[in-house]
């Protein structure tokens, strides 16, 4: 994905914010239009999708900086480049509730502007959701793999007995003749 999240962690923050939501349609815009929040995307492009641009910072630098001072979480890594959108948003769920009202406002505000800041707001006061639905994602993955695995596992006993079966049958055609 664009935002550096992958799908496991897309998972959780649908299902972490739809908990509460319940409606994953609109869990999946407001978590578009956050992802291109935090990762300073400009104020037209936003508004050509719907989105409501109050209160949009214009420079990465002047995002990163507030949301710092909200937070104490610096949304981009020493390298100077973005993390992803489950990283940046998992540091401030863990944080989130030492914040004050006041700025947990305006933080809600700057990643996800009016509009989007109820599904923010789920996330980020439900960290056990995010962390237990992206841990089940990252389980499932496993398990999935595991029954590949064992499917590969059974195809190629079934291969190995054809070609025995196989390997008899010539050997006992060659004894015929």
């Amino acid at each position: 994905m664009e935002s550096g999240t992958d799908l496991e962690q897309a998972t959780a923050l649908v299902a972490a914010a739809n908990k509460v939501v319940q409606d994953p349609s609109s869990v999946g815009s407001a978590l578009r239009t956050i992802s291109l929040r935090l990762r300073g995307t400009s104020v037209e492009l936003l508004e050509e999708m719907g989105e409501e641009t109050d209160g949009e910072v214009e420079s990465t630098s002047k995002l990163q900086e507030k949301l710092k001072a909200l937070t104490g979480v610096d949304i981009l890594t020493d390298a100077g480049a973005y993390k992803d959108t489950y990283t940046i948003l998992k540091e401030i769920g863990s944080v989130w509730k030492d914040i004050d009202s006041m700025d947990q406002a305006a933080a809600l505000e700057l990643m996800a502007g009016k509009n989007r800041a109820n599904t923010l707001a789920a996330i980020l006061n439900n960290m056990k959701d995010l962390e237990g639905a992206y841990e089940s994602a990252m389980n499932a993955e496993g398990s999935a793999l595991r029954e590949n695995e064992a499917f590969l596992n059974s195809i190629e006993g079934r291969i190995k007995q054809l070609t025995t079966a196989i390997q008899t049958m010539w050997m006992n055609f060659m004894d015929d003749e």
